[in-house]
């Protein structure tokens, strides 16, 4: 049942039905849909009055236009045409957006398309044939009634179709229709329903720009040969070019069911390839090393010059975390071929060794690999249903395995071949006693003027930037090209402790240092989460009496990275099958660079010199082949968590990019298993630790090895060894012995437990459910247990259980969200009173209330965010702000409400307020120390996490007693949810102070507790 129907039948007590009151009303023009009341109505709706259907919609359009989504105008709201193409069905049954179309068009084409009497008509099919339609914006009209939602591939369809309608016939060349061929062919491929006649069976390709392909010949000499991007081969090119006319300035090639247009540019590009196409022996290593000195830079996209750890650009073969063998390749080899998938039966006999090899298929697939490392093999994982065959021999002779979460089949786990490259990197070897004697020898030079910064350091400040400093020097007194050289290190202080106003001074340190010693003051990075690029631009400003940077550049969507982007060029990192040889490897020649670099760019060149430059982790995965030929001075990696995965292409990316110096900042150096540190410290100091497989004998089979009851005790000592191994690379304090000022925290439970060292035992935080709550619980347990009995395999049921039980104990009634939908603060108090544990919460809330407080709601699921702002506003009068995921971190206009001006306003306003946040947003380094009361309404699965989370508010500046409240609902006969959740949490947690840091709650984990 659509949101609208459900939202017509309910009907309260006093109540009006809800789906018969006035929402707000929309209208679409040709850029999208603006939604609009009176002017009157819209500014007392903003102070809290107004119907129940016009607050739900206004949370959601705050929401939206938080996420940069939605713009507010006088009286309402304006969405752009792609943005409600793309919303959720949820927000846009609350929106009341007309239903999706789920027809046909039909195409009628005419003419050639070298002719200017090309024309493609398009009608939509209906049952008595076609009919002709308009479009406005998102919307389809078929009458001037009768409207249908556009998909983004409808819309991005009809879009290009409309502009070519608009090509006066002299400008209708077969340039311009072959390209609107090419975009419908995309949007078709992306889900519109659309007959493109014989153009079904013809692929129209715009190639982005001209690369090269290098074949190495017997004699040692390298063919070049021009590549488009296409997926054709050298060998098809050679027998094409002839369909050019070279004098042309642009053309067309047929190759097989393919149609490539080419304009000036790339027929320029292709004359320079084809004029220099064979490159001697005696001058292969000059071309590799300066391949300008033999191509116009300008008309080919060539450059190389890839940092020491990057051997080449390949195919992306998966690092298996269990077997990772990082192999050693040139440019025109691997050492060896994938072996094909008839293996896996021989590498996979026991449940165990099954169950690791889907997760690391898995988590291939999802990077887009061909190839996965397993068991020291490099298999061939290409062929879907091949691979799926071979699993389904394994199964067969395995017993049936322990209840784990469910894998995916294998054929879903496989999607439309996509090639991916990333950087190839060297082996770091095993040079660990050398590197710590470089380390324990650094001394500093010259200490800091103090003078020179805006704000004088605590004392452990000081102590770690000073830290930093030495092995600076060290770094920058060591032999540039040598891969054990000293690198960088790993800041790991507690959250709260100032680690980014000790880089930005290392920062400013180093240029300094540059700048005294006649050196080049290099390029500076700052790699870091999306939501922390506004707070490095705030601390740049607040740290420095006098700025050391020439600029400053955000190089991020919506800010400065269209300014240095290549016009026309797309993302790097995902690449045609095409462009690789048989064996995988890729010559750099064909990457196609996508930002501005290097001296051939002048004034529009990125990596200047004293730039401070600031990115997300996003951004180094999508432009990482760029950004990895900058030689940076210091690269910083905030929230260095972000590349603990050796597997994720940001992961890579960064242990590819090239600097004096690099820094990885994080509070959390541990967040899953000891196979995160080793993954930060080979980034940070490649060598300290050697290879994957040395490092695991070392230090976590020994742990795999120990008995379940002596694991963690085990965990941890090796964990306490660890930090003393990885020595002065490491600084790592925690706030409780570093800032004596700080107020006291109490975390407040509403379990009782047996150990009480790390929570206090409040009852008044934990109630028994009852009524409509402790029903809906039985009855889903009731379902799962009758299920139980007649099913053979209840993994997907035990999980499906798990989200339900999860549910109900938040609301019983959180699937029906417009059933919450409150008239007033009375009723809002009516509905929460139905969940036990949202009474408990009002209860405290009421009791803060009369302190004159702040607190922070945490929450990830989306609907409890929306009604919990519902009824929290009607009950005490606030407007309360959300911050999720989603929320914008980075403000294009002065205007928008990013996540810092929301905390802003949360912390301004005089006495009591609310927030409500999602944990995840929280994690990444936002200071929120107003409020000084958290409550963990849904808790987070990973203690970390929930961790960093509630030391928003526990950081340098708060002045108040920090209350941690963990609110629990119970049952009357066994262990709830919220129970086993809080025992399963509690028994992650380590000694703050070592390595080791909590491991997050599995769902087999909570299925085995919980007896499902």
């Amino acid at each position: 049942m659509r949101l609208f129907d459900v939202l017509k039948s309910l009907i309260g007590e006093r109540d009006v039905a809800v789906g018969s009151q006035e929402g707000f009303a929309s209208t679409a023009d040709s850029n999208g849909v603006n939604f609009y009341l009176p002017v009157q109505t819209f500014k007392a709706l903003q102070e809290g009055k107004g119907n129940a259907l016009q607050k739900i919609q206004l949370i959601v359009l705050n929401m939206l236009a938080e996420q940069g989504i939605a713009e507010q105008t006088a009286n309402g709201f304006h969405i752009g045409a792609e943005d409600i193409a793309g919303m959720d069905s949820e927000q846009a049954d609350i929106l009341r957006l007309p239903r999706r179309f789920t027809g046909r068009f039909q195409t009628s084409i005419s003419g050639r398309t070298g002719n200017s009497g090309f024309r493609v008509g398009i009608a939509v099919e209906v049952a008595e044939g076609v009919t002709p339609f308009s479009r406005k914006g998102p919307y389809l009209y078929l009458t001037s009634t009768e409207r249908y939602w556009l998909t983004p591939a409808e819309l991005m369809g009809l879009m290009a179709w409309e502009k070519h309608e608009s090509l006066d016939p002299a400008q209708r060349g077969e340039a311009a229709n072959l390209r609107l061929m090419a975009e419908l062919q995309t949007a078709a491929r992306s889900g519109m329903r659309i007959d493109l006649s014989h153009f079904d069976r013809l692929d129209v390709v715009v190639p982005e720009n001209v690369g090269v392909i290098a074949t190495r010949l017997p004699d040692g000499s390298l063919m070049l040969c021009p590549s488009l991007g296409d997926g054709s081969t050298p060998d098809q090119l050679e027998k094409r070019w002839s369909q050019l006319d070279m004098s042309a300035g642009g053309g067309v090639l047929r190759i097989d069911n393919r149609v490539v247009l080419l304009d000036q540019a790339k027929m320029d590009g292709i004359r320079n390839v084809l004029a220099n196409k064979r490159i001697p022996p005696d001058k292969v290593a000059e071309f590799i090393a300066s391949p300008t000195a033999f191509l116009d830079a300008a008309l080919v996209n060539l450059e190389v010059g890839f940092s020491v750890r990057v051997a080449g650009i390949g195919k992306l073969q998966h690092m298996d975390f269990g077997a990772l063998d990082t192999a050693k390749n040139d440019w025109f080899a691997l050492d060896k071929r994938p072996a094909p998938a008839e293996i896996i039966p021989k590498l996979v006999q026991t449940p165990e060794e099954l169950e690791r090899f889907e997760e690391v298929l898995r988590s291939a697939i999802e990077q887009g690999a061909t190839s996965l490392s397993f068991a020291g093999e490099v298999i061939d994982i290409s062929d879907a249903p091949l691979v799926a065959r071979q699993l389904e021999r394994v199964k067969e002779t395995l017993e049936k395995p322990e209840l784990s979460e469910p894998p995916a089949a294998a054929e879903d786990l496989f999607d439309e071949p996509k090639e991916k490259v990333a950087v190839i990197l060297k082996d770091a070897g095993e040079i660990n006693s050398t590197l710590l004697a470089k380390a324990s020898n650094a001394r500093l030079l010259e200490a800091p003027d103090w003078s020179a910064y805006a704000r004088q350091p605590f004392p452990h400040q000081v102590e770690g930037i000073e830290w930093m400093l030495r092995l600076m020097n060290a770094a920058l007194s060591d032999d540039h090209d040598d891969l054990y050289r000293l690198q960088g290190s790993l800041l790991a202080d507690d959250m709260g402790l100032g680690k980014t106003y000790m880089s930005l001074v290392a920062i400013g340190e180093y240029l300094a240092a540059q700048r005294r010693s006649e050196k080049p003051q290099k390029p500076v990075l700052v790699v870091a989460p999306l939501s922390l690029l506004e707070n490095w631009e705030d601390e740049v400003g607040k740290t420095f009496l006098s700025i050391p940077f020439r600029d400053l550049v955000v190089l991020q969507a919506g800010r400065d990275l269209n300014r240095y982007r290549v016009k026309g060029a797309e993302r790097e990192s995902v690449q045609l099958a095409a462009l690789a040889d048989d064996d995988g490897m890729m010559d750099a020649q064909s990457i196609r660079y996508a930002l501005t670099i290097g001296p051939e760019a002048g004034a529009q060149r990125l990596d200047m010199d004293r730039r401070l430059v600031l990115t997300t982790y996003q951004t180094l995965r999508d432009y990482q082949f760029s950004l990895c030929r900058i030689d940076w001075g210091m690269v910083i990696f905030d929230e260095a968590q972000n590349i603990k995965n050796p597997n994720a292409l940001q992961t890579r990316a960064a242990k590819g990019l090239k600097a004096d110096f690099k820094l990885l900042a994080t509070g959390t150096p541990v967040e899953n298993s000891l196979g995160d540190f080793w993954c930060l410290m080979d980034t940070a100091q490649p060598g300290l630790f050697g290879s994957w497989e040395n490092y695991r004998d070392t230090w976590i089979k020994p742990i795999l090895s120990a008995g379940e009851e002596e694991r963690d005790e085990v965990r941890v000592r090796l964990g306490e060894q660890l930090r003393k191994a990885v020595g002065p690379f490491m600084l790592r304090r925690v706030k409780e012995d570093q800032l004596k000022g700080l107020p006291s925290k109490t975390i407040r439970s509403g379990v009782e437990q047996v150990d009480r060292g790390i929570q206090r035992y409040a009852p008044e935080l934990g109630v028994s459910m009852r009524g409509i709550q402790l029903q809906v619980y039985d009855d889903v347990l009731d379902g799962y247990r009758a299920r139980r009995a007649s099913a053979d395999d209840m993994r997907g049921s035990a999980l499906a259980a798990l989200t339900q039980l999860r549910s109900v104990s938040l609301h019983p009634r959180l699937d029906d969200e417009p059933s919450l939908y409150s008239r007033d603060g009375h009723h809002a108090r009516q509905l929460m009173s139905e969940s036990g544990k949202l009474a408990v919460m009002l209860k405290l809330l009421d009791e803060i209330r009369d302190k004159g407080e702040k607190i922070i709601l945490f929450m990830m699921t989306k609907r409890l965010q929306r009604v919990l702002k519902l009824w929290l506003d009607q009950i005490y009068g606030l407007d309360i702000a959300v911050i999720n995921g989603d929320t914008k971190a980075v403000a294009t206009k002065a205007e928008e409400m990013t996540r810092k001006k929301l905390i802003s306003a949360f912390e301004a306003k005089s006495g009591f307020n609310l927030l409500i946040m999602s944990p995840v947003a929280a994690g990444v380094g936002l200071t929120v120390v107003g409020a000084n009361h958290v409550v963990h309404l849904e808790r987070h699965w990973n203690p970390a996490k929930e961790a960093q989370a509630s030391d928003r508010v526990y950081r340098i500046g708060q002045q108040k007693e920090v209350f941690i409240h963990l609110p629990a609902v119970t049952h009357p006969q066994f262990d709830s949810f919220d129970v086993h959740l809080d025992r399963l949490l509690r028994g992650k947690l380590m000694l703050k102070d070592a390595v080791v840091t909590p491991e997050a709650v599995s769902e087999s984990e909570m299925i085995y507790s919980m007896g499902l």
